[in-house]
């Protein structure tokens, strides 16, 4: 295990991500924990360290997407996209890095980098592809979503909402992807089958969240678990299951009970 942390060169290669900081350079990061409490603000640390290796994590996934879809001979302009989506999420990173910096330093993490992304195990490259995208894009992404939206209405400070705003400008796409590849691949029955069992135990292992994700108040970037957990079960139904079955990958009720029931258990 490793210390998390995120270093620049500058320079030269620095222009790699200009384009997309366009309009971040307004934003006043001295103004946005003014008025919060101490509390508050130190739950905002945690989310936000953990957001920018969320992101940092993203970027690994979609370099694999990336890869395996090359592989699969998928549509060059969705290779473009998820090729292009790693520069997204880098920028993503740096955006959560900051803000943990403005709240008064990101906290310790430690994360194991040789295992960013869990190799897929379908057979073939179409499938291997398929696997990764319906894991970040489909599940993943597709789940962020509605959770940043939520953070933002209830951020209460304009700082914070600038920065999910934008955020939130790639996110849309990058669950996008999955579902252009998704219809775009000549699935078969069994690999319908194998992507309903990895989209079930992907959203088995966002069980964990239930309890850390959320906080005894909401702002900064925070919410309480009330809030967070609605939100993220109301997203897991009609932005991940129900668009998966309309492609004849259907996810086993018996993983989203898993689910309901991670988060009654912290609700006791």
């Amino acid at each position: 295990m490793t210390e998390f942390a995120l270093e620049a060169m500058g320079g030269l290669w620095s222009k790699r991500l200009d384009k997309r900081r366009a309009g971040t350079e307004d934003i006043h990061w001295d103004e946005i924990a003014r008025e919060a409490t101490p509390d508050l603000v130190v739950a905002a640390r945690e989310v936000w360290t953990r957001s920018a290796f969320s992101e940092y994590a993203s970027g690994a996934a979609f370099a694999q997407i990336a890869t395996h879809m090359l592989a699969a001979r998928a549509p060059i302009d969705l290779i473009a996209a998820a090729g292009d989506f790693v520069g997204d999420e880098m920028f993503h990173a740096e955006l959560a890095s900051r803000v943990a910096m403005s709240l008064g330093g990101a906290l310790s993490l430690e994360v194991n980098f040789e295992k960013l992304v869990r190799p897929p195990e379908g057979e073939g490259a179409l499938l291997r592809a398929a696997e990764l995208v319906v894991r970040s894009c489909c599940v993943g992404e597709s789940l962020t979503v509605p959770i940043l939206k939520q953070s933002r209405r209830a951020a209460g400070s304009r700082t914070i909402e600038a920065v999910i705003s934008r955020i939130l400008r790639d996110e849309a796409q990058h669950s996008e992807l999955g579902w252009w590849f998704l219809d775009w691949a000549a699935l078969t029955d069994t690999d319908r089958a194998h992507l309903a069992t990895v989209a079930g135990t992907t959203i088995r292992s966002f069980s964990v969240l239930f309890g850390r994700e959320c906080a005894a108040n909401e702002g900064l970037g925070t919410l309480p678990c009330a809030s967070f957990d609605g939100t993220f079960l109301d997203a897991v139904s009609h932005d991940v299951v129900e668009p998966l079955a309309k492609r004849g990958i259907v996810v086993a009720e018996a993983d989203i009970e898993d689910l309901r029931s991670a988060v009654a258990t912290t609700a006791e």
